[in-house]
Protein backbone atom coordinates (compact mmCIF):
# COMPACT_ATOMS: atom_id res chain seq x y z
CA UNK A 1 0.00 0.00 0.00
CA UNK A 2 1.42 3.38 -1.02
CA UNK A 3 0.33 6.70 0.49
CA UNK A 4 -0.01 9.64 -1.91
CA UNK A 5 0.23 13.15 -0.48
CA UNK A 6 -1.51 16.03 -2.24
CA UNK A 7 -0.62 19.69 -1.77
CA UNK A 8 2.60 20.00 0.24
CA UNK A 9 2.06 16.80 2.22
CA UNK A 10 5.05 14.48 1.96
CA UNK A 11 4.12 11.09 3.46
CA UNK A 12 7.03 9.09 4.85
CA UNK A 13 7.77 6.25 2.44
CA UNK A 14 5.00 7.43 0.13
CA UNK A 15 4.64 9.63 -2.94
CA UNK A 16 4.69 13.41 -2.56
CA UNK A 17 2.78 14.91 -5.45
CA UNK A 18 4.54 18.24 -4.84
CA UNK A 19 7.75 16.51 -5.96
CA UNK A 20 6.57 13.98 -8.54
CA UNK A 21 3.47 15.69 -9.93
CA UNK A 22 3.95 19.42 -9.21
CA UNK A 23 1.51 20.34 -11.99
CA UNK A 24 -1.25 18.53 -10.08
CA UNK A 25 -0.33 18.74 -6.40
CA UNK A 26 -1.97 22.04 -5.46
CA UNK A 27 -5.05 21.62 -7.58
CA UNK A 28 -6.46 19.69 -4.62
CA UNK A 29 -7.81 23.03 -3.38
CA UNK A 30 -10.68 22.68 -5.85
CA UNK A 31 -10.35 19.10 -7.17
CA UNK A 32 -10.05 17.34 -3.81
CA UNK A 33 -8.92 13.71 -3.90
CA UNK A 34 -9.28 13.58 -7.68
CA UNK A 35 -5.80 15.05 -8.20
CA UNK A 36 -4.45 11.87 -6.57
CA UNK A 37 -6.52 9.76 -8.98
CA UNK A 38 -5.04 11.70 -11.90
CA UNK A 39 -1.56 10.92 -10.57
CA UNK A 40 -2.38 7.22 -10.13
CA UNK A 41 -3.70 7.11 -13.68
CA UNK A 42 -0.44 8.61 -14.98
CA UNK A 43 1.64 6.08 -13.04
CA UNK A 44 -0.44 3.17 -14.31
CA UNK A 45 -0.06 4.29 -17.92
CA UNK A 46 3.67 5.00 -17.56
CA UNK A 47 4.30 1.51 -16.20
CA UNK A 48 1.94 -0.27 -18.63
CA UNK A 49 0.32 -1.81 -15.56
CA UNK A 50 -2.02 -4.76 -16.00
CA UNK A 51 -4.64 -6.30 -13.75
CA UNK A 52 -6.46 -4.45 -10.98
CA UNK A 53 -5.85 -1.34 -8.88
CA UNK A 54 -7.17 -0.63 -5.38
CA UNK A 55 -7.76 2.80 -3.87
CA UNK A 56 -8.75 3.89 -0.38
CA UNK A 57 -9.09 7.41 1.01
CA UNK A 58 -10.50 9.35 3.96
CA UNK A 59 -9.90 6.21 6.07
CA UNK A 60 -12.37 4.28 3.90
CA UNK A 61 -11.67 0.77 2.63
CA UNK A 62 -13.61 -1.48 0.25
CA UNK A 63 -13.24 -4.92 1.83
CA UNK A 64 -14.85 -8.20 0.82
CA UNK A 65 -16.24 -8.38 4.38
CA UNK A 66 -16.54 -5.16 6.40
CA UNK A 67 -15.12 -5.10 9.92
CA UNK A 68 -16.27 -3.26 13.01
CA UNK A 69 -19.72 -1.92 13.81
CA UNK A 70 -22.43 -1.07 11.30
CA UNK A 71 -23.26 2.63 11.30
CA UNK A 72 -25.83 3.68 8.71
CA UNK A 73 -24.43 2.63 5.30
CA UNK A 74 -20.83 2.11 6.50
CA UNK A 75 -18.99 0.05 9.08
CA UNK A 76 -16.82 1.80 11.68
CA UNK A 77 -13.65 0.10 12.91
CA UNK A 78 -10.72 1.07 15.10
CA UNK A 79 -7.47 1.45 13.07
CA UNK A 80 -5.79 -1.28 15.13
CA UNK A 81 -8.30 -3.78 13.74
CA UNK A 82 -6.92 -3.31 10.24
CA UNK A 83 -3.69 -5.07 11.22
CA UNK A 84 -5.65 -8.31 11.69
CA UNK A 85 -7.36 -8.16 8.31
CA UNK A 86 -6.02 -10.87 5.94
CA UNK A 87 -4.82 -9.60 2.54
CA UNK A 88 -7.62 -11.48 0.77
CA UNK A 89 -10.19 -9.10 2.24
CA UNK A 90 -8.57 -6.28 0.26
CA UNK A 91 -8.43 -8.03 -3.12
CA UNK A 92 -10.29 -11.38 -2.81
CA UNK A 93 -9.05 -13.58 -5.68
CA UNK A 94 -7.39 -10.71 -7.54
CA UNK A 95 -9.75 -10.82 -10.50
CA UNK A 96 -13.08 -9.79 -8.96
CA UNK A 97 -14.06 -6.11 -8.68
CA UNK A 98 -14.84 -4.87 -5.15
CA UNK A 99 -16.92 -1.68 -4.95
CA UNK A 100 -19.12 0.10 -2.42
CA UNK A 101 -22.77 -0.89 -2.34
CA UNK A 102 -25.53 1.29 -3.76
CA UNK A 103 -27.11 3.43 -1.05
CA UNK A 104 -30.67 4.72 -1.12
CA UNK A 105 -31.63 8.19 0.14
CA UNK A 106 -34.87 10.03 0.79
CA UNK A 107 -35.68 12.17 -2.21
CA UNK A 108 -33.87 12.10 -5.52
CA UNK A 109 -30.16 12.67 -6.09
CA UNK A 110 -30.64 16.34 -6.93
CA UNK A 111 -32.43 16.92 -3.63
CA UNK A 112 -29.81 14.89 -1.75
CA UNK A 113 -27.00 16.91 -3.34
CA UNK A 114 -28.76 20.21 -2.75
CA UNK A 115 -29.00 19.58 0.99
CA UNK A 116 -25.32 20.53 1.37
CA UNK A 117 -24.11 21.76 -2.01
CA UNK A 118 -24.97 24.01 -4.95
CA UNK A 119 -27.33 22.27 -7.38
CA UNK A 120 -26.36 24.73 -10.09
CA UNK A 121 -22.89 23.23 -10.19
CA UNK A 122 -24.14 19.64 -10.32
CA UNK A 123 -26.47 20.35 -13.25
CA UNK A 124 -23.84 22.22 -15.25
CA UNK A 125 -21.30 19.49 -14.50
CA UNK A 126 -23.62 16.78 -15.81
CA UNK A 127 -24.47 19.01 -18.77
CA UNK A 128 -20.79 19.11 -19.66
CA UNK A 129 -20.63 15.31 -19.38
CA UNK A 130 -23.51 15.10 -21.88
CA UNK A 131 -21.89 17.60 -24.26
CA UNK A 132 -18.69 15.56 -24.19
CA UNK A 133 -20.58 12.36 -25.00
CA UNK A 134 -19.61 10.68 -21.74
CA UNK A 135 -23.23 10.12 -20.71
CA UNK A 136 -26.54 10.51 -22.52
CA UNK A 137 -29.54 12.68 -21.73
CA UNK A 138 -31.48 9.57 -20.76
CA UNK A 139 -28.76 8.30 -18.43
CA UNK A 140 -28.58 11.70 -16.77
CA UNK A 141 -32.34 11.95 -16.25
CA UNK A 142 -32.71 8.41 -14.93
CA UNK A 143 -29.77 8.77 -12.57
CA UNK A 144 -30.44 12.20 -11.08
CA UNK A 145 -34.16 11.53 -10.70
CA UNK A 146 -33.41 8.29 -8.84
CA UNK A 147 -32.54 7.96 -5.17
CA UNK A 148 -29.61 5.51 -5.15
CA UNK A 149 -25.93 5.92 -5.91
CA UNK A 150 -22.54 4.52 -4.95
CA UNK A 151 -21.15 6.65 -2.15
CA UNK A 152 -17.37 7.25 -2.15
CA UNK A 153 -16.91 5.61 -5.59
CA UNK A 154 -13.17 6.34 -5.49
CA UNK A 155 -12.82 3.58 -2.86
CA UNK A 156 -12.66 0.35 -4.82
CA UNK A 157 -10.63 -2.52 -6.25
CA UNK A 158 -11.30 -2.55 -9.98
CA UNK A 159 -9.74 -3.49 -13.33
CA UNK A 160 -7.11 -0.97 -14.41
CA UNK A 161 -8.91 -0.28 -17.73
CA UNK A 162 -12.03 0.72 -15.74
CA UNK A 163 -9.99 3.07 -13.59
CA UNK A 164 -8.16 4.69 -16.48
CA UNK A 165 -11.30 5.14 -18.60
CA UNK A 166 -13.35 6.58 -15.73
CA UNK A 167 -10.62 8.95 -14.54
CA UNK A 168 -9.92 10.20 -18.07
CA UNK A 169 -13.62 10.90 -18.56
CA UNK A 170 -13.85 12.74 -15.24
CA UNK A 171 -10.78 14.82 -16.02
CA UNK A 172 -12.30 15.93 -19.33
CA UNK A 173 -15.52 17.01 -17.64
CA UNK A 174 -13.69 18.77 -14.82
CA UNK A 175 -11.51 20.68 -17.29
CA UNK A 176 -14.54 21.81 -19.30
CA UNK A 177 -16.47 22.76 -16.16
CA UNK A 178 -13.51 24.68 -14.73
CA UNK A 179 -13.07 26.53 -18.01
CA UNK A 180 -16.73 27.49 -18.50
CA UNK A 181 -18.68 27.31 -15.24
CA UNK A 182 -16.43 27.21 -12.17
CA UNK A 183 -17.21 29.69 -9.41
CA UNK A 184 -14.70 30.03 -6.58
CA UNK A 185 -16.52 29.45 -3.31
CA UNK A 186 -15.25 29.86 0.26
CA UNK A 187 -14.51 27.13 2.78
CA UNK A 188 -16.18 23.74 2.39
CA UNK A 189 -17.59 24.66 -1.01
CA UNK A 190 -14.19 25.44 -2.51
CA UNK A 191 -14.20 21.78 -3.63
CA UNK A 192 -17.71 21.92 -5.08
CA UNK A 193 -16.42 20.56 -8.38
CA UNK A 194 -15.07 17.46 -6.63
CA UNK A 195 -18.49 16.82 -5.07
CA UNK A 196 -20.16 17.00 -8.49
CA UNK A 197 -17.43 14.77 -9.88
CA UNK A 198 -18.12 12.20 -7.16
CA UNK A 199 -21.73 11.87 -8.35
CA UNK A 200 -20.68 11.41 -11.97
CA UNK A 201 -17.97 8.97 -10.88
CA UNK A 202 -20.63 6.91 -9.11
CA UNK A 203 -22.70 6.73 -12.30
CA UNK A 204 -19.73 5.70 -14.46
CA UNK A 205 -18.70 3.02 -11.95
CA UNK A 206 -22.27 1.68 -11.79
CA UNK A 207 -22.31 1.45 -15.59
CA UNK A 208 -19.15 -0.66 -15.46
CA UNK A 209 -20.74 -2.85 -12.79
CA UNK A 210 -23.84 -3.29 -14.95
CA UNK A 211 -21.68 -4.41 -17.89
CA UNK A 212 -19.64 -6.79 -15.71
CA UNK A 213 -22.72 -8.14 -13.95
CA UNK A 214 -23.50 -7.40 -10.31
CA UNK A 215 -23.58 -11.09 -9.57
CA UNK A 216 -19.95 -11.38 -10.67
CA UNK A 217 -18.49 -8.69 -8.42
CA UNK A 218 -18.43 -7.88 -4.70
CA UNK A 219 -20.34 -4.87 -3.40
CA UNK A 220 -20.30 -4.12 0.30
CA UNK A 221 -20.64 -1.41 2.90
CA UNK A 222 -17.36 0.48 3.25
CA UNK A 223 -15.19 0.13 6.34
CA UNK A 224 -14.29 3.52 7.84
CA UNK A 225 -11.47 3.71 10.37
CA UNK A 226 -12.49 5.61 13.51
CA UNK A 227 -9.58 6.25 15.92
CA UNK A 228 -11.86 6.86 18.92
CA UNK A 229 -13.93 3.69 18.55
CA UNK A 230 -13.68 1.47 21.63
CA UNK A 231 -11.92 -1.76 20.79
CA UNK A 232 -13.89 -3.80 23.30
CA UNK A 233 -17.08 -3.10 21.35
CA UNK A 234 -15.56 -3.34 17.88
CA UNK A 235 -16.42 -6.89 16.92
CA UNK A 236 -15.87 -8.13 13.40
CA UNK A 237 -19.03 -8.46 11.36
CA UNK A 238 -20.23 -8.93 7.82
CA UNK A 239 -22.63 -6.47 6.23
CA UNK A 240 -25.71 -7.85 4.50
CA UNK A 241 -25.62 -7.43 0.76
CA UNK A 242 -28.06 -4.93 -0.66
CA UNK A 243 -29.73 -5.80 -3.96
CA UNK A 244 -28.21 -3.78 -6.79
CA UNK A 245 -30.30 -1.32 -8.71
CA UNK A 246 -29.57 0.08 -12.13
CA UNK A 247 -28.81 3.80 -11.86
Amino acid sequence: MTVIGTGDYRPEGGIAMADRFPHLAHRNAYLGEYVALFAIREMLLESNAQGFVGVCHYRRFALTKPIGQQCYFNYHAHPDMLADVPPELFYHDGVTPIIPMLVGFQGNLIQQYGADNKVRDLLKFFGDAIDLGIITDEECVNYLSGNTFITAPTVSYIPIPWFVEIVEALEKVMARFYRNHYIERPGYHSREMAFSCERLHALLLAKKANEWGWGNLIFQRLTVLMPHLKLDTAAAATAPSAPPASP
